[in-house]
């Protein structure tokens, strides 16, 4: 089928019924704009439309997609050459919409895994809460504990300034566990505690601490990288803001 000639016969038809377009457009229930594009050749009527056009325009369906007036002798040749042009024409449409169908497939599921894996590997700051986080020193060792039901994951860094050694944790979670997370119930999480019933536990140890005077333990609600790029002096004047869990003087 040849665009521009079907939308040429279009115009030549309508002529000879001495209709305007918008007369045609309106008897087809189209705007005027459409009728335009056709007979300009830009694109073709839907399919839809071919008998409407055809029963107005007094032409077969063979003669639209023709594009011209067709006799008896080459009828049947024409009918049957724009049967196969069609057929390739839904094809290639077929074509299309499965390219386009199995790309945004892919790129959905590029999007999801992406979305999945984001939200698998974001780390939250867990703020302190002395109802699950334990911290004692004893005989030269100490231990920090989370407790309740969550995997936290634990930071620490420690410095040493002065004689004084200063352990510094921090835990955070994943954004997917979050929704079970301890701080998240409450009193009721601190009255499962006060039962003795504790589903994890996770534990950091330090021991051979004899070599310190003074030990202090501190919780971070900030990141430990934080902690880390403080300068002495910044890290004291910082003290205040840190939660102290622990300490052996």
């Amino acid at each position: 089928m040849d665009q521009e000639n079907i939308g040429k016969f279009i115009a030549e038809c309508r002529k000879q019924k001495k209709m305007t377009q918008v007369e045609l457009a309106e008897k087809l229930g189209i705007t005027e704009k459409s009728v335009s594009n056709w007979e300009n050749g830009r694109n073709m009527p839907d399919l839809s439309l071919f008998k409407p056009i055809c029963d107005i325009l007094d032409i077969s369906i063979n003669e639209l997609m023709s594009g011209e007036k067709l006799n008896q002798d080459n009828y049947q040749e024409k009918l049957e050459e724009n049967i196969i042009n069609l057929s390739s024409k839904n094809n290639k449409t077929y074509k299309k919409y499965l390219i386009i169908f199995f790309t945004t497939v892919l790129v959905g599921f590029i999007i999801g895994l992406g979305l999945y894996i984001l939200y698998d590997n974001i780390e939250l700051d867990v703020k302190y809460d002395a109802r699950v986080m334990e911290c004692n020193i004893q005989n030269n060792e100490l231990v920090f504990q989370n407790k309740g039901i969550s995997v936290f994951n634990m930071y620490y860094t420690t410095k040493t300034i002065n004689d004084n050694h200063y352990i510094i944790f921090h835990n955070t979670v994943y954004l997917q566990n979050k929704r079970r997370s301890n701080w998240e119930y409450g009193e009721s999480f601190a009255t499962y505690l006060t039962e003795g019933r504790i589903p994890f536990a996770s534990i950091l140890t330090f021991d051979n601490l004899e070599k310190y005077n003074n030990i202090s333990a501190y919780y971070t609600d900030d990141s430990i990288k934080k902690i880390e790029k403080l300068s002495n002096s910044e890290f004291l004047n910082e003290l205040d803001n840190l939660h102290l869990m622990c300490q052996l003087n």
